[in-house]
């Protein structure tokens, strides 16, 4: 109806133009209502021209525009979101003419957690159901199997009353956008429409959530440090070159230009095809909407924005080691993961980039996927040997980096093999005292302190220390980590004041050096807790071991590799001060995270078992803690040997057992085998081989042995008034 038929705008004088009818609503004494429905195409800046002057009367803008807020002021904005996931099962159910049945109770709460409880989503599905296609329990596998056609399909778009199907109504935004980037609109940016375009659909081949611009900020930087080897290029072909710039403009002074960036996000804002995250720097996209954008792709168009993806994901890792690199490294890895998972499921080729899987490598190892880690450095090292030949430094290079992953999975036999023979190359090629050489000597070391082997550790540690304070200087990081590492076999050989020392003076510095949330001066911190602990200094232990703690999921997350282990030390802590029931709650996280990332089998998951299996004998429960000491040991020998220290620890805590349990026998034949084999590798003098000696006696003491016993506890106070005496000397 026009407004000068109504008699009252008639008599205001109300003309027919937009201003005199607005300043006659502005006068209206009675409750009035001014809806402006899907007001998504307008800018804000129309639709204020269209709102009348003054504080009366009320206004409902519906919107897809987050920017619509700037017409009123964004504190009396609403968000509508996605439903609450018990009123989508609801509308799931009454589409699909469903009672509210268990069984259909459990099928309905996975289909719209699925669906992201998308209303149109949700009803759709219960259309289809209810018109008899399949059953509820059977819809999700035909959603895996034919998502998009069933978000296509024009049968149910009827369905809530809205005339678009699901796929649709992202399918008429995206039209939209296209139009602008063709210059067919007049409104709207064509380079900022086609930026959004690009940037969707790059997107589309990450993770659907925390996307963070420094991604893309990584990238552009990184490609302006990169430097092409045309000869190195031609052998081995680098994505870095490949790279599209289009987002990724840098300025005059060498930094991110992000102008182009901003347009684009800006439109995909406007139409919701996006969210903004907790920061301003993250943003997300729904499960759907991030299928559906892969979706509508042609296969050529998956292919190459799949590679632009990956390219740019890869560009984006730096080589460097401050926290902000590391802190970045894992922003990435989900999206790496994501990426490597779009490109399964649509049958898409897979290049070799030398960079790429060297830096993708990278993080997978510092994330503890190490898998994925080995099949990626496995191909590099192959590559480089088909390409480069076995001596170049890039393949021993990639030689190295496949033994540490070797040692990071415990498979510590393949990785001394495997640094044998990068340090006698580079001894051949470089010399003895080149710094490559110096890093394969140390990496040999730490392998023969993670096999037990602790004098030959100590032995290549202090060659290493000596000649790295020699040549690169005292607070080198590479000197400051042989400290580390010699300090932490003066920790297990028993030697902790040795130990101490060696670790306040690498923590000193690397707190001056790198900053005090380093990853580096974290290790230092964890490696003084543990020798406080070693030492019985329990409240010292406990306060820096939560320190790291605490910075550790900060910077690196809850399931890190190197997170789990400051929560199984601060354990140890806890139940060392007989805090029993706090250390036994971490120490089971701890268990059920490392099986679900590394395996049963693991030697870190071995460790995980082996210290519940300590908490449950400190709280007298001996069948639950052998039932679990058992298969630790068990598995230690197969996996370790005998001989392996871990393998001691766990045959030394099943004599314990069995001792508490009344099995003498049994607890002294194992306690005496752990003797013997510490007397020959460590001596007489370790603390592991004391703490042998004093559990045989006890044990010697309930069996009523009373002469052993004495003979035993004379051979204790020997060594121990001769380990005073060389203290003193």
């Amino acid at each position: 109806m026009s407004l000068q038929r109504i008699p009252a705008s008639h008599a205001s004088g109300v003309d027919g133009s937009v201003e005199s009818a607005l300043k006659w609503i502005s006068y209206i004494q009675e409750e009035w209502l001014i809806v402006f429905d899907n007001a998504d195409d307008l800018p804000p800046e129309v639709v204020a021209k269209f709102i009348p002057p003054g504080n009366r009367g009320n206004i409902l803008i519906t919107s897809r525009n987050p920017s619509m807020g700037r017409v009123i002021s964004f504190e009396n904005t609403i968000e509508i979101k996605e439903m609450e996931e018990p009123d989508a099962i609801t509308l799931l159910l009454k589409a699909s003419s469903l009672d509210a049945l268990s069984e259909h109770l459990q099928a309905a709460e996975k289909i719209v957690i699925e669906l992201g409880c998308i209303p149109l989503a949700v009803d759709h599905a219960g259309a289809y159901i209810q018109a008899g296609n399949c059953d509820i329990k059977r819809y999700l596998r035909q959603f895996s199997l034919h998502r998009q056609t069933l978000m296509s399909d024009a049968t149910f778009k009827g369905a809530s009353n809205y005339d678009r199907t699901v796929y649709g109504t992202w399918n008429l935004s995206f039209k939209e956008i296209e139009q602008r980037a063709d210059g067919q609109f007049t409104t709207g940016n064509a380079q900022a429409a086609k930026a959004a375009i690009l940037i969707l659909q790059i997107c589309a081949f990450y993770h659907h959530s925390n996307i963070s611009r420094e991604i893309f900020q990584s990238a552009a930087k990184e490609s302006r440090k990169h430097v092409v080897d045309s000869k190195a290029v031609e052998k081995l072909p680098q994505a870095i070159t490949l790279l599209d710039h289009t987002l990724l403009a840098l300025d005059n002074d060498g930094d991110w230009d992000d102008f182009v960036f901003g347009q684009g996000i800006a439109v995909l804002l406007s139409f919701s095809l996006i969210k903004r995250g907790q920061s301003l720097e993250n943003f997300s996209i729904h499960p759907l909407v991030h299928s559906w954008s892969r979706e509508q792709m042609s296969k050529s168009d998956q292919q190459r924005l799949y590679e632009m993806a990956s390219i740019i994901l890869s560009c984006a890792i730096p080589w460097t080691s401050t926290s902000q690199d590391y802190a970045l490294r894992r922003l990435i890895f989900p999206h790496i993961k994501a990426n490597e998972l779009h490109r399964s499921q649509m049958e898409l080729i897979k290049q070799y980039y030398d960079d790429t899987y060297s830096k993708v490598a990278q993080v997978m190892r510092e994330n503890g996927d190490w898998n994925n880690a080995e099949q990626l450095e496995n191909q590099v090292m192959d590559m480089r040997m088909k390409l480069l030949g076995t001596e170049h430094p890039d393949t021993l290079k990639s030689m190295g980096n496949l033994a540490s992953t070797y040692s990071d999975q415990g498979r510590w036999e393949e990785a001394e093999n495997l640094e044998v023979k990068v340090m006698d190359m580079r001894k051949k090629m470089l010399g003895a005292e080149h710094p490559h050489t110096l890093t394969s000597m140390a990496n040999i070391a730490v392998t023969y302190w993670n096999q037990g082997r602790l004098n030959e550790a100590e032995e290549l540690e202090v060659q290493v220390m000596e000649m790295r304070k020699k040549l690169l200087g005292a607070e080198h990081p590479d000197t400051l980590k042989s400290m580390g590492n010699l300090a932490s076999t003066f920790r297990d050989q028993g030697r902790w004041n040795e130990a101490e020392q060696l670790q306040v003076q690498v923590m000193d510095m690397r707190k001056k050096l790198l900053g005090a949330e380093h990853p580096h001066t974290l290790t230092s911190m964890a490696h003084i807790a543990a020798t406080y602990w070693n030492q019985g200094r329990w409240d010292e232990a406990e306060q820096l071991g939560i320190q790291v703690l605490d910075k550790r999921k900060k910077l690196l997350g809850a399931e890190h590799p190197h997170t789990l282990i400051s929560m199984g030390d601060l354990a140890i802590t806890y139940r060392n001060q007989g805090r029993w029931n706090e250390a036994e709650q971490l120490e089971v996280q701890v268990l059920h995270m490392r099986k679900k990332l590394l395996g049963a089998e693991h030697p870190h998951t071995l460790t995980s078992m082996a210290n519940i299996v300590v908490t449950y004998w400190n709280q007298g429960r001996w069948d639950e803690a052998e039932q679990l000491g058992v298969p630790v040991m068990n598995m230690r020998k197969k996996l370790l040997g005998v001989e392996h220290p871990h393998t001691l620890i766990s045959m030394g805590d099943l004599a314990v057992i069995y001792w508490k349990q009344g099995r003498w026998n049994e607890a002294e034949q194992l306690e005496v085998q752990v003797l013997n084999i510490r007397k020959r590798l460590f001596g007489t003098e370790h603390p592991g081989t004391l703490r042998s000696m004093d559990n045989l006696i006890k044990i010697y003491h309930m069996q009523g042995r009373r002469d052993e016993a004495e003979q035993l506890e004379v051979e204790v106070t020997n060594i121990m008034k001769k380990s005073a005496r060389d203290s003193l000397c």
